[in-house]
């Protein structure tokens, strides 16, 4: 890229932080993609605690900034990034200890103290809307453990930051906090209240957070002049307070949609999310990964969440060594009203016991032969695996209707417009057999590949403009097409068994 290649003024730059895949994307102020580049960045390992590649994943952040300030005039970078991960900064603003991975788990042990200390994991479910997530997936846990584990470099302390707002001080010298990231299950956020939670001052960590948190396209300050010298990114540039990538793919279904819609974000981990107006745990969710997060205008919405690819990708696998690589089946009707009519054959979740059926055990069940998931995974695995369509369709009835009960949990009601993304929407056969179960609701697939990067393009345009991305609009377009149902006898009947089994009648 040569400064000759400029593309304008004022273009948008996304840097969005995945668990494994970073990125950073340049959108025109006409919300169009130019340019992107990726990169992999693994967790590393230390005495059993997985850490994040922070310091990697910043110097390829600022040398790709620089390959970028060559080409394009940068006005604004907004921030996304996944979830549950907080760096401690010390006094001259570098790491005080290496920023955690969530996927860390401390042991039993640890657990139990934790909510002996600060409550049940029942009472703090339903007090601040959060399950107990695996691992240091609920930020408190994260920071009390740093605390505990690691009390030298945690006493060197004096900010804490969510990963987004991390990325930002490093472009600003600003610290920060907005409500998306401290709002997805992490302890912290009082949903009723709308500040900061009890546990925050029980933990001892109230002078450790930003005071108040704003918005995710607030202005979290300009590009620092060490940043703008390094990077060739001018001083004029803003960068945004960041936002938590879910909602940030939220975000312009949120701006575009007219009435009360779900959205289905399929990939390893499916999750379903619906906008609320209060957020309330059911006695009979407890124990179920349902929670709220905040969306992006700071109201809460109602999720859910299975680990649908992942069983997805396990299934294919053993199907493929066993059949050879194959082009996925689409739906056949015919096929899925014999699999239905039989009502003799079921692959039930949890292969990981997280989500909505963590009380379910992996199996395979063939006209009453129950097979677990480890004798499957041995190679005793169930007649109809020999057919690959016919185990295609019975993979697919159980991911439909997985995600079916993912968006009732969310709050799905009759009526509600779907919108499926991500990696499921390119699999026929799952699509037409969740359309066939929602007979009342229109289930959409949305063109949007990179809705992550898009949400926070939105939130820099917003930024740049002075306002706020509802009134964004009619500055772009979400291609949509509709999923036929298709009038599939014995559907409701197979979902009812499928659901008796799940959970154990």
């Amino acid at each position: 890229m040569t400064r000759s290649a400029r593309a304008g003024k004022s273009c948008i730059v996304v840097f969005d932080v995945g668990k494994t895949n970073k990125k950073l994307a340049v959108y025109t102020r006409h919300l169009e993609p130019v340019h992107t580049v990726y990169q992999t960045f693994e967790e590393t390992q230390r005495d059993g605690i997985g850490f994040e590649m922070a310091p990697e994943t910043s110097a390829w952040m600022f040398e790709n900034l620089r390959e970028i300030a060559l080409g394009y005039e940068v006005g604004v970078v907004s921030i996304a990034a996944h979830g549950a991960a907080f760096a401690c900064i010390d006094a001259e603003g570098s790491l005080a200890m290496p920023v955690m991975a969530y996927t860390t788990d401390p042991g039993e042990d640890f657990h139990a103290e934790f909510y002996r200390k600060f409550g049940s994991a029942h009472e703090l479910h339903a007090e601040l809307a959060t399950p107990n997530m695996p691992g240091l997936a609920c930020m408190a846990k994260g920071i009390w453990f740093a605390r505990t584990r690691f009390p030298g470099e945690f006493s060197r302390t004096v900010r804490i930051l969510g990963l987004p707002q991390y990325y930002g001080f490093l472009l600003t010298g600003k610290a920060g906090a907005e409500n998306t990231y401290l709002g997805s299950h992490t302890y912290l956020w009082d949903f009723e209240d709308r500040r900061y939670s009890r546990l925050v001052d029980e933990m001892g960590i109230r002078h450790l957070l930003p005071d108040a948190a704003g918005r995710p396209w607030d202005v979290l300050g300009t590009v620092s002049s060490e940043v703008s010298r390094i990077t060739g990114i001018p001083e004029s540039a803003v960068v945004t307070t960041g936002i938590h990538d879910s909602n940030a793919s939220l975000l312009p279904y949120l701006v575009k949609s007219g009435g009360p819609f779900v959205l289905n974000s399929t990939g390893t981990v499916c999750v379903a999310m619906r906008p609320a107006e209060s957020a309330s745990i059911a006695p009979d969710e407890m124990g179920q990964v349902v929670f709220y997060n905040h969306s992006a205008m700071g109201d809460p919405v109602r999720t859910a969440i299975f680990l649908g690819g992942l069983e997805f990708d396990v299934y294919t696998g053993l199907l493929a060594a066993r059949h050879g690589e194959k082009a996925f089946p689409g739906l056949d009707a015919e096929l899925a009203r014999r699999v239905l009519g039989d009502r003799s054959e079921f692959i039930l979740p949890s292969i990981v016991p997280f989500g909505i059926f963590p009380g379910s055990q992996a199996r395979v069940i063939e006209r009453g032969v129950t097979r677990t998931f480890g004798q499957v995974m041995g190679g005793d695995a169930p007649s109809f695996f020999g057919d690959f369509e016919r185990a295609c369709c019975v993979l697919n009835l159980s991911l439909a209707i997985q995600s079916r009960a993912a968006m009732e949990k969310a709050g799905m009601r009759e009526g509600d417009l779907v919108y499926v993304e991500g990696g499921f929407r390119k699999n026929e056969m799952y699509t037409g057999l969740l359309a066939s179960m929602l007979p009342g609701s229109s289930v959409m697939l949305s063109d949007m590949e990179e809705a992550t990067s898009f949400g926070a393009a939105l939130l820099g345009k917003a930024a740049l403009e002075g306002k706020s991305p509802l009134e964004l609009a009619g500055d772009f377009e979400i291609q949509l097409r509709k999923v036929p149902g298709r009038t599939l006898a014995g559907l409701e009947g197979y979902f009812d068994e499928f659901m008796k089994h799940v959970n154990g009648r």
